[in-house]
């Protein structure tokens, strides 16, 4: 290992000791390798290396505690992380107690450990950051958080030195592991970023050079990713003493943005957060919402596989204290991890779960089919998909609850299911087998193409790469939506199309050169209201890195293009290059085609997060059953002001048109309107007095109802909205005064519903 030459005057001055109750990260694998070797627990327990550090090639050992444990069973999964931060060490000492007392029950729980293991798959990692832990370990450094990843002060580079200061903070080497994950990263401490705090903690919270850049993160993503765990913890303690004892929830950000499964979440912490006694004795642990975007591991472990992993912050601002300390913090941090897992099969503890399997048509199990649990949902999200036996399970609270579960070549299906306290709801899935169709897609051109031309095809479970060549191309498709997109080059005009494919179908697609506009050459437009800035060859929706986070009234940024001549032609297609990251299903950014008298021809509009290093295209196309004389282009940008991300970039619009002779062939199938999800964007405000405004997108346009539905599953409340047309659509409803009623305080569940299509979403009421 790698070491600064400090003087003797500096050495004794920052002479630092832990207490022998500690385990070092030799004696942790010791302690394992010994386990490992006892024959009594053959079947029992397993280690298994799920990585190696960064700097030290140390292995990152998990251990794997269940009956049968050679083999994946189809079992409840959990997950127990004792250190990721180097000084945090009093966590390693929690959950090793948790592995002797899983292995080595007193009499008193010989019963219930047994039942535990028995019935779950568990996992405990001691310490996922060996590096850090020798590091404090050899006393050098006890205040040491990151991993040891070798950099230097000129920047994130190696010198061959490892750079750190005995004190609190100023540490220049390593990478805060808690900050290194993929869903907000960007939001995490640059290099060498000070920090304004009063406990000299600078650069202690480096994020990395770039998402997942260490080691130890990569094995816990690999982990989970293999795992899909239902309850984790992460042990963490709190140097300043701010955060001390207290259980964070994932997540709840500028107070009122929720993630999805946040009610249920919640009340789970606060639960097991209520059987930890404090230190003092005085009070037990608090369970606090976690509203910080900085590449945490619990936030992303929720996002990613649907798992409630919980950061607990265990003891006090004496972070190592001594030995008698350390074992009243494990007696008292125990029923926690307890509670999890009996949370996890229901034992003795409220067992409100959905669960169950998915066969396919052939009866089989079906691993990867998306489960959508509706009235827990959102973009932001992940799919959450079926393991190796088929099995999903999600963790509710007592209701009706709506599940849609969609696999690749099968029919969508969707059914009501009542969770309860007393026993876990299973609930088995039959899909039935999507008809074969047959997709022909014809290229017409006026010369045999030389080369053939490349496209994609992309459906609700992934993208394909197609090559179509002159003439007739046929594709064997299941029944479902598809997107065809031709992002041709060198003139030729784009083509894109979204169809449901209910039956055979033929296209024929012209080969042309369209008359082609490039009109980000005019960036930026006249027409426009917002903060949008021009950076070299790129339009910005915003001159800092990050839009506005106000947490005032929504706001509107718009830019409209000059009138554009495409007199004569059928077929407008607009190509976009871009890259986008705003907040999930609350914060769209719009394209729109518009003709001379404002009226919308066609539009799309983006959600998320697509910020890669290079840019994406998208197309927009309008099509007209006679002919265009003038058009405009519209970009917007409709943030809420409340989280805020990198906004939007766009690097180049082409606007192409021709005349399509195949044009009225094409649009007069009925059988090829695209058949898209329509989708309640957002509620708001919410929570509120009863009086809301709802954005509805993909509104398929005729008759439509709402209903409301309070936490039992009862209607409350049913409203005809009447003949309205297709598209995006914003209503508004109270539910302050009906039938000669008040409705109270508490969640409801807010439903449109057309004849073919339905959306949900939850809303709060909060009365004075």
């Amino acid at each position: 290992m790698r070491y600064v030459l400090l003087s003797v005057f500096i050495s004794i001055l920052f002479s630092q000791e832990l207490d022998e109750r500690y385990h070092s990260t030799e004696e942790i694998y010791n302690l394992l390798d010994s386990l490992d070797n006892l024959e009594e627990l053959n079947g029992w327990f397993r280690l298994d290396t799920i990585g190696y550090s960064t700097t030290d090639n140390i292995p990152i050992i998990a251990v794997n505690i269940s009956d049968n444990v050679n083999l994946k069973e189809d079992e409840p999964r959990v997950l127990f992380i004792g250190q990721v931060h180097a000084e945090e060490i009093l966590g390693i000492e929690i959950v090793l107690d948790l592995i002797d007392d899983l292995l080595f029950p007193d009499p008193a729980n010989y019963t219930h450990m047994n039942i535990l293991k028995e019935n779950l798959d568990i996992w405990i990692i001691p310490t996922a950051n060996p590096d850090g832990l020798n590091i404090v370990h050899s006393e050098l450094d006890v205040s040491f958080r990151k991993n040891t990843r070798d950099l230097s002060p000129e920047g994130p580079v190696p010198n061959n030195i490892f750079d750190y200061d005995p004190s609190i903070g100023n540490d220049v080497d390593g990478v805060d592991l808690n900050r290194n994950f993929d869903f907000n990263w960007v939001f995490g401490d640059t290099f060498l970023e000070p920090d304004n705090s009063g406990y000299a903690s600078h650069y202690d919270y480096y994020k990395g050079e770039e998402p997942f850049s260490e080691n130890e993160a990569i094995a816990i993503r690999d982990l989970a990713l293999a795992y899909d765990f239902v309850f984790s913890i992460v042990w963490h303690s709190s140097r300043s003493g701010r955060l001390s004892e207290k259980v964070f929830t994932s997540w709840r950000w500028e107070e009122e943005k929720e993630s999805p499964d946040l009610r249920i979440m919640k009340k789970i912490g606060d639960y097991f957060s209520g059987l930890i006694d404090t230190e003092d004795g005085s009070s037990t642990y608090l369970s606090v919402y976690s509203g910080s975007r900085n590449g945490k591991l619990h936030d992303w472990f929720y996002r990613e596989t649907g798992c409630f992993q919980y950061l607990a912050e265990c003891g006090t601002a004496n972070l190592q204290p001594d030995s008698i300390l350390i074992e009243n913090t494990i007696n008292r941090t125990k029923p926690a991890m307890v509670y999890l897992m009996d949370r996890a099969i229901g034992y003795y503890a409220d067992a409100a779960q959905i669960t169950g399997i998915v066969y396919g048509f052939d009866g089989l199990p079906l691993e990867g089919a998306v489960i959508e649990l509706l009235e827990h949902n959102g973009s932001v999200l992940k799919p959450r998909l079926t393991n190796e036996f088929g099995r999903y399970r999600r963790v509710v609270d007592v209701g009706t609850y709506n599940l849609l579960v969609k696999a690749e070549g099968h029919l969508p299906e969707q059914i009501s299911v009542i969770a309860n306290n007393s026993s876990i709801t299973n609930q088995d899935i039959n899909l039935q087998q999507a008809e074969t169709k047959i997709l022909t897609l014809m290229i017409q051109d006026n010369s045999t193409l030389s080369e053939p031309i490349d496209g994609i095809l992309i459906n609700d479970f992934g993208e394909q790469s197609i090559q179509l060549n002159s003439g007739s191309n046929v594709f064997s498709l299941f029944e479902g939506n598809y997107t065809i997109s031709l992002p041709l080059d060198d003139g030729y005009i784009p083509w894109e199309k979204t169809i449901y494919l209910s039956e055979n179908t033929n296209y024929t697609i012209p080969y042309q050169i369209g008359n082609e506009i490039l009109i980000s050459d005019y960036f930026p437009w006249e027409e426009m209201h917002g903060d949008w800035e021009i950076d070299g060859m790129v339009l910005k929706s915003q001159s800092g890195m990050f839009y506005n986070n106000l947490d005032s009234i929504s706001s509107h940024h718009w830019m409209e293009s000059s009138p554009l001549d495409v007199s004569g032609t059928n077929r407008v297609v607009l190509s976009i290059m871009h890259r986008y990251e705003t907040e999930w299903d609350h914060d769209p950014v719009r394209v729109s085609i518009l003709d001379i008298e404002n009226n919308l021809l066609s539009t799309r509009s983006w959600t998320g997060s697509t910020w890669v290093n290079s840019f994406n295209t998208d197309l927009v196309t309008a099509i007209s059953d006679s002919n265009f004389t003038q058009i405009k282009i519209r970009l917007e940008f409709i943030p809420d002001e409340t989280v805020n991300y990198r906004g939007w970039e766009i690097q180049e619009i082409r606007c192409f048109s021709i005349i399509d002779p195949y044009l009225s062939l094409l649009e007069d199938r009925k059988s090829n309107f695209p058949n898209i999800r329509m989708v309640i964007n957002g509620i708001f405000p919410n929570p509120s007095d009863g009086r809301f405004k709802m954005e509805v997108d993909n509104f398929p346009g005729g008759e439509g109802s709402l209903i409301v539905y309070n936490l039992l599953g009862q209607e409350v409340k049913n409203v005809t909205l009447g003949n309205l047309s297709p598209g995006r659509r914003i209503i508004n409803f109270d539910l302050i005064d009906f039938n000669g009623r008040s409705l109270g305080s508490g969640m409801y569940f807010v439903k449109i519903q057309t004849p073919k299509m339905k959306a949900i979403k939850k809303c709060f009421v909060l009365k004075s």
